[in-house]
């Protein structure tokens, strides 16, 4: 909590030596210097207590361009925030999900911006497989890989013969930012499937 200028002003006189030459009357030449040096000390305590609340991105204000500067904001995954409320809410994310490696962590970054997540890894001893692809995923060629199924429905736009151009994903829309945000934090050795409700 920031002291005010009575504050001030009372430890200083508090501060006083005992004495008849030590006016402790606020009306004194003594009182007003005081009072004039309790003024810029409150301002000063004001501004640190400012700075616990731009310590965090919760919370930050004058400092949101400095947090988004060091956080990389915005991202190739992240469309520039307009507003305060996003804008510390987009900070705070990248910064809470850095990366991580259990489901938890990622069933918490897609709830983050909105998503209702499942992940499955794929493991041949418990994962029933047509029998054609058992030797490629128990051939460890699968280990790595890890599905996510998007639950939140989404809209799309979807390929269509004649307007889409090859090279065209077959869906757009939807959970693309929710893909690019996973991509990014996912393990390095690892390959990511998106399916969708």
């Amino acid at each position: 909590m920031a002291h005010d200028r009575a504050d001030y002003v009372d430890q200083m006189m508090a501060l006083l030596p005992s004495g008849a030459a030590w006016s402790r009357d606020r009306s004194s030449g003594l009182g007003d210097l005081f009072t004039g040096w309790a003024g810029e000390m409150a301002r000063l305590d004001a501004r640190v207590a400012d700075l616990f609340e731009e310590a965090d991105p919760h919370t930050t204000v004058e400092m949101i361009d400095d947090w988004e500067r060091v956080l990389g904001l915005p991202d190739p995954c992240t469309a520039a925030a307009t507003s305060l409320s996003a804008r510390q809410a987009v900070a705070v994310r990248k910064l809470a999900f850095q990366a991580g490696q259990t489901r938890a962590f990622y069933i918490a970054l897609a709830a983050s911006i909105g998503f209702d997540i499942e992940i499955h890894e794929f493991d041949p001893d418990v994962d029933d497989f047509e029998p054609s692809l058992t030797a490629l995923i128990g051939g460890g060629e699968w280990r790595f890989v890890w599905r996510v199924h998007v639950l939140t429905e989404t809209d799309f736009t979807l390929f269509r013969a004649g307007v889409s151009r090859a090279g065209d994903r077959l869906a757009e829309g939807g959970a693309i930012d929710l893909e690019c945000i996973i991509q990014a934090a996912r393990p390095a050795h690892t390959r990511v499937i998106f399916t969708y409700a």
